[in-house]
């Protein structure tokens, strides 16, 4: 159809069918659920008029109805034969409005670890936990990836770190917590060991150094070795809290995928997630990687969304000795 005739449709449908549609004129086998009576007096979910493309200067009546008792209504039925075959109608269902971003992905004051967080020019990652400069003043510093906190490289010590990160509405300066201060160099050629960064936390912004929600209180360092099957948890931007199993150790000649190009990477840590679920996804890169004992064991960086016994990828970290003995810090708990 011509767009002025499916202008002109949906104008004399909205008029002669969904006009009348009220909940007083609506069957009474109509699921209406107990409530108050002021609601009766309410728009009711019913059925939506639209235009849908179908090709070059062609068009159709987009139909959405949000109620399965319209589906062989004749009111339905009557939007169809006047559309004469032109009409792409679909069930929707009840529309709600969007929700909240998540707990990980907000504001927090005190700042805490697994919420987003990133250096100015990036879009989000994750505040990982927070640590000390080992010889220096005891301030608090932010632990995260370099390519969360310094850009790749790109970023300056005194660069502004934001929490929560720009992707999830940060604003500087009103969102400013701490400015870039220790990082370790990603090396475009021979093997990276770690994919990290500090920044110090500004003066007047508290820190929670030890809740991780959902598991309790961080309590301090795990054991060297990681064990193949050794369950761990971690706090991400991006999929919150999930669970998951160690599956390789070690790993050596890990190639990752970054904007400056290929890095290789050796004496990672492989991690899959627990049941059906991934461990991670884009976003979650600078968690904080803990044992079932809240101990913390390594610090993620990277991931890919196929692999692994369940299909839901595999997880790629860091040791986090290795990471603290890089960075020269201590682990805050």
């Amino acid at each position: 159809m011509q767009l002025d005739s499916v202008r002109e449709l949906k104008a004399v449908l909205a008029e002669s069918v969904l006009a009348p549609l009220t909940v007083e004129n609506m069957p009474k086998s109509f699921a209406l659920a107990a409530g108050p009576i002021r609601k009766v007096n309410e728009p009711v979910r019913s059925i939506a008029l639209g235009i849908a493309p179908r090709g070059k200067n062609d068009f159709r009546l987009a139909v959405r109805y949000q109620r399965r008792e319209l589906e062989d209504s004749k009111e339905l039925e009557t939007i169809k034969r006047r559309a004469k075959g032109e009409a792409d109608v679909r069930y929707i269902g009840r529309v709600t409005k969007s929700a909240a971003p998540p707990w990980t992905q907000q504001r927090h004051r005190p700042l805490r670890i697994g919420t987003s967080v990133g250096h100015v020019n990036i879009t989000a990652g994750t505040l990982g936990a927070f640590v000390t400069v080992r010889g220096g003043d005891g301030k608090p510093h932010i632990l995260s990836n370099n390519h969360v906190l310094a850009d790749e490289n790109r970023g300056k010590i005194g660069d502004t770190v934001l929490q929560p990160g720009k992707y999830d509405d940060g604003k500087d300066p009103a969102d400013k917590v701490a400015t870039l201060s220790v990082v370790v160099k990603l090396k475009k050629t021979g093997s990276n060991a770690v994919d990290c960064a500090a920044a110090l936390v500004d003066d007047k912004i508290e820190i929670d150094a030890k809740s991780i929600r959902g598991l309790g209180k961080l309590a301090g360092i795990g054991s060297e070795f990681l064990d193949e099957g050794t369950a761990v948890a971690k706090l991400g931007r991006t999929t919150g809290l999930t669970r998951g199993k160690v599956t390789a150790f070690e790993l050596d000649n890990v190639v990752v995928g970054y904007d400056i190009g290929n890095l290789r990477f050796d004496g990672q840590v492989e991690i899959e997630g627990a049941d059906d679920d991934p461990f991670s996804r884009g976003g979650d890169s600078g968690s904080l990687i803990v044992t079932e004992d809240r101990r913390a064991v390594a610090l993620l960086f990277a991931g890919g969304e196929v692999g692994g016994s369940n299909g839901q990828g595999l997880t790629f970290a860091s040791p986090i000795r290795a990471v603290l003995n890089a960075l020269k810090v201590d682990l805050m708990f």
